[in-house]
């Protein structure tokens, strides 16, 4: 496999995984949301919309004929989460991250992230896509996919212990 593949198949898995999470606890979402002082009518329509579109860039990454749509609108989504970031200046504000599974204030982490995701999903616009993807076998599918998921959790995990380590320093 090639790493276009496995960055495809790795931003494909990592809003599949925020889609799901929204959209399983969309209380969480809802409270950021509000946070951010959105108003209850974009903010309902929001609270769905937004788990819907990322649901929809999970399923556009991964057939080669839609690849680019995928990319472009999740350029998109993670525009509105900058927006989401510029408008959480100076306020405390909790980014509940894939729908409440890791909370976080906003700040150089989050954006480094998001600028991570921005970047991958530039280069899944602009690289000349492969369709090895769509020849790959189960195993190696597999393997993309879990592999993806273990740098999720590695990652979630590490958030988690640099929080748990930020509490009992103060």
């Amino acid at each position: 496999m090639e790493w276009f593949v496995f960055i495809q198949v790795f931003v494909s898995v990592l809003f599949a995984v925020s889609s799901a999470a929204k959209f399983s606890k969309l209380s969480s979402f809802r409270v950021t949301l509000r946070q951010l002082r959105i108003t209850p009518f974009w903010a309902r329509n929001v609270v769905v919309a937004i788990p819907l579109f990322e649901l929809v860039v999970c399923v556009l990454l991964l057939f080669p004929i839609t690849l680019r749509y995928g990319a472009v609108l999740a350029l998109l989504l993670l525009s509105s989460f900058a927006w989401a970031g510029w408008r959480a200046k100076g306020r405390m504000v909790t980014y509940q991250w894939f729908g409440g599974l890791i909370s976080e204030r906003f700040g150089m982490w989050l954006h480094t992230r998001h600028l991570v995701l921005f970047l991958l999903s530039i280069y899944l616009l602009v690289a000349p896509f492969s369709s090895t993807l769509t020849i790959a076998s189960f195993n190696e599918i597999s393997t993309l996919v879990l592999s993806s998921l273990g740098i999720l959790v590695i990652y979630t995990l590490g958030l988690t212990l640099r929080q748990y380590h930020k509490l009992y320093q103060e």
